[in-house]
């Protein structure tokens, strides 16, 4: 029976990284394509005023946690989720299955040559893997072709990071025609394989304070982080509307 938390309206399964792993795993020996999307408070906030995108979060397979501020909440309305499980880590851990295991892999995603040297890089770690990849900037010809691709080269996991709700639109539209197992939406964790940016250390992450470690790396970001503030009076007025 699947357990989850209802944040705003978006249903995170209650799953910690172990079992998160384990349901992934399932999905790729299971029939079908199945879409794991990794929800953080941003997500959440741009899913209140995009139908669509909400839509496609609470219909997909496995929703993580990804974002201390959903964990948080999750705790805030009485229906605590056991831990963070974020994108790059599920990612990383794949990949190291992988390499053991024999699963193959399409990167898509990010910018010319990223995706490249996230390939190259993951490869160093885990020289046994098997991976095929493609850049995100794709018009409508290009995009054909990657289908293609994707389709012919009968991948077990196809890791899409063009940011959201690009995404998560994408792997909606094409995934079941590219009859891929498992699809998953990983925003810029490409440009973390690649070594374009760096992860926040392990204390910065305990101390939930990865979102600012991001945005000392990428200033620009600053705009986006006015939907923290906008998630946490949402939640705190979900909070409010249950006790009334």
């Amino acid at each position: 029976m699947r357990s989850r938390v209802d944040v705003l309206g978006i249903l995170i399964d209650k799953v910690n990284k172990r079992e998160a792993l384990e349901k992934i795993e399932n999905f790729i020996s299971s029939e079908g394509s199945k879409i794991v999307v990794t929800p953080n408070a941003e997500m959440i906030v741009r899913s209140q005023k995009d139908s669509r995108l909400k839509e496609i979060i609470n219909s997909a397979q496995l929703v993580l946690p990804d974002g201390a501020g959903v964990v948080i909440a999750s705790r805030l309305l009485n229906k605590s989720l056991e831990e963070r499980v974020s994108g790059i880590d599920i990612v990383q851990e794949l990949l190291n299955r992988g390499s053991k295991k024999g699963y193959s892999f399409y990167f898509l995603g990010g910018k010319p040559g990223v995706a490249q040297k996230a390939k190259e890089e993951a490869l160093n770690r885990y020289p046994n893997l098997d991976i095929n990849f493609h850049h995100g900037y794709l018009d409508r010809q290009l995009e054909k072709k990657v289908v293609e691709e994707i389709k012919v080269s009968k991948v077990d996991i196809l890791l899409v990071g063009m940011g959201v709700p690009l995404q998560e639109k994408w792997l909606d539209k094409h995934l079941s025609f590219l009859g891929v197992p498992v699809g998953i939406g990983v925003g810029g964790s490409f440009d973390i394989l690649s070594g374009e940016k760096r992860r926040a250390p392990q204390m910065v992450q305990k101390l939930n304070l990865e979102w600012l470690y991001r945005l000392a790396q990428e200033p620009s970001r600053a705009g986006r982080m006015v939907s923290l503030p906008k998630f946490i009076h949402q939640v705190l007025k979900q909070k409010i509307n249950r006790i009334k």
